[in-house]
């Protein structure tokens, strides 16, 4: 008896277990996937093949599909989660993943198509920008490279006044041969010059604009979103200054009409004291490379550490920048590179950003979630490889051969672009993207998972206050009083323990303003301001 109860109880345990394989439905569990991280590539026009917007599409592809997302090839992030989690991650949840696995092995069921979610509209003529204030279309060009081509085109802006753009979109005319976009701003004659002694529309340049006065401004490579700086930040344009784009077109493209646009959306309240201007530039670079130069000979596996300490001779508010993005830039030998800055004072590590796999079709502007403080004497650090072996199937060569510093995908490249700015108390706390992490919940059952700071009581405040926190666990933290200039004016340890509970703060002697308490451990900083009156 107790064998048949067993028998009978595993039929009725394989049975539930079919029930729940095929479960899963396109239109109640798939669509919603797949619109919100696939399609915005992979539609009609679209920079992937193989549209996935219909059921038809996705039951055509469903082995692939499957394939793909179990090995997380799909959707492309090269980036690693687990050493630094960024902004706008495109990685899915284990739960997703299984869901997807789960719908292929029970046949690709369909479902009640009511139940799917609106189909997303990709056009070329809409914006993601929150409005536009300047647009520009190169003139179109007919690409026909048997090489790679830069090739840069010139947008006239006459502009009055300086102008800050807070937001930057580029529009690829053609996005199945656009590789990249690097968008710069000039005011020299020498680039009309340029541009007029070059047939066609546009020149060629393969080492920036040819111009030392051009500014790096926005770039766009696949699957990026647009440019958005936090509120009161932009990157300056300067008055009647031309907009350049600097377009890679992959060899082996013939015959391909182009024509990209720049959108553009400018900065308000750029008057006020607290506005700021962002900066890009590549902070790391071959230039700082201490085992150059950069050359890597046949069949080895070469690394390479660059470094620069952050230094500035202008006065700042704050002895520190504030980081907003990170774009790493390496050739088809490239193999891995991570980046991390070393706190000045304590020589704690910050991660960046680690590639552990380099992929030159998936390269990308990353923004931080949240700003990063990254204090002054500190240093950055790229460690890169390449891998220029026969069995590198990314390889140009074979067989392979010695291959150097040069802007031809051919060549190689050690690049790391950031966006920064000057530092503000606060700036760590702005939030970029706060969606939840794929695979991990902030909040369980109601406990907040990361240190959670009320605000300053009372505010405005005279002799004494506190600030009240929620604390996961216990921290040992420093708390310090910084005025409008920056200057520290009181600092004590604090001992946070678990749960509920309050900092008392002394202010006494503290002259009518404002002022910012910061508290600060060894894996965070956390910013709150706060008025005394008299």
């Amino acid at each position: 008896m107790n064998f048949k109860l067993k028998l009978l109880y595993s039929i009725m345990l394989m049975c539930f277990t079919t029930l729940t394989a095929v479960a899963q439905t396109w239109a109640d569990d798939i669509a919603p996937i797949l619109y919100s991280n696939c399609t915005s590539c992979h539609h009609t026009g679209g920079l992937a093949p193989n549209s996935l917007m219909s059921y038809t599409d996705a039951y055509n592809y469903r082995s692939m599909i499957k394939t793909y997302v179990e090995s997380k090839y799909m959707p492309p992030w090269p980036p690693d989660a687990q050493y630094k989690h960024l902004a706008h991650e495109r990685v899915l949840s284990p739960s997703d993943i299984n869901k997807i696995s789960q719908w292929v092995s029970g046949g690709g069921v369909q479902g009640n198509t009511a139940n799917a979610p609106t189909p997303p509209t990709y056009t070329n003529s809409s914006t993601q920008l929150s409005s536009v204030d300047f647009t520009g279309k190169m003139q179109s060009y007919m690409v026909n490279t048997g090489s790679d081509l830069y090739r840069c085109f010139v947008i006239n802006t006459n502009f009055s006044v300086d102008k800050f753009a807070a937001e930057i979109e580029v529009k690829p005319g053609n996005a199945s041969i656009v590789h990249h976009v690097l968008v710069f701003e000039d005011t020299t004659a020498l680039i009309k010059q340029k541009d007029s002694a070059d047939a066609g529309a546009g020149y060629t340049s393969f080492f920036g604009t040819g111009s030392n006065d051009s500014r790096l401004v926005g770039e766009w490579v696949p699957g990026t979103a647009p440019i958005k700086f936090p509120s009161l930040m932009g990157v300056r344009l300067r008055k009647n200054t031309r907009i350049i784009l600097q377009i890679h077109y992959p060899k082996g493209t013939y015959l391909k009409l182009d024509s990209t646009r720049v959108n553009i959306k400018f900065a308000t309240n750029t008057t006020s004291p607290l506005f700021r201007e962002v900066f890009l530039a590549p902070l790391l670079s071959e230039s700082n490379l201490i085992n150059g130069p950069l050359s890597i000979p046949p069949n080895v596996v070469k690394t390479f550490t660059s470094a620069a300490t952050m230094t500035t001779s202008a006065s700042l508010p704050y002895p520190a920048i504030t980081l907003l993005s990170i774009a790493p830039h390496m050739h088809l030998i490239g193999d891995k590179m991570k980046v991390f800055a070393l706190e000045n004072s304590t020589a704690d590590t910050i991660p960046l950003i680690n590639i552990p796999k380099w992929d030159f079709k998936w390269q990308g502007i990353y923004n931080f979630r949240n700003p990063m403080k990254i204090p002054l004497g500190s240093t950055l650090v790229c460690q890169s490889a390449y891998d220029n072996r026969a069995s590198n199937l990314n390889n140009p060569n074979s067989p392979p051969l010695t291959v150097n510093q040069g802007e031809s995908t051919s060549d190689e490249m050690c690049l790391v672009f950031f966006a920064f700015t000057y530092y503000f108390p606060g700036d760590e706390n702005i939030i970029i993207d706060n969606s939840p992490i794929a695979g991990i919940n902030e909040l369980q059952k109601d406990i907040v998972n990361t240190l959670q700071l009320f605000n300053v009581f009372p505010n405005p405040a005279k002799n004494q206050a506190q600030l009240s926190y929620f604390a996961p666990t216990n921290y040992l933290a420093k708390a310090k009083i910084i005025n409008i200039e920056g200057k520290l004016l009181k600092e004590w340890p604090v001992n946070m323990r678990e749960g509920y509970g309050s900092i008392h703060l002394n202010i006494e002697g503290l002259i009518k303003g404002q002022y910012f308490l910061t508290i600060e451990t060894k894996s965070f900083t956390k910013t709150k301001q706060f008025i005394i009156y008299e």
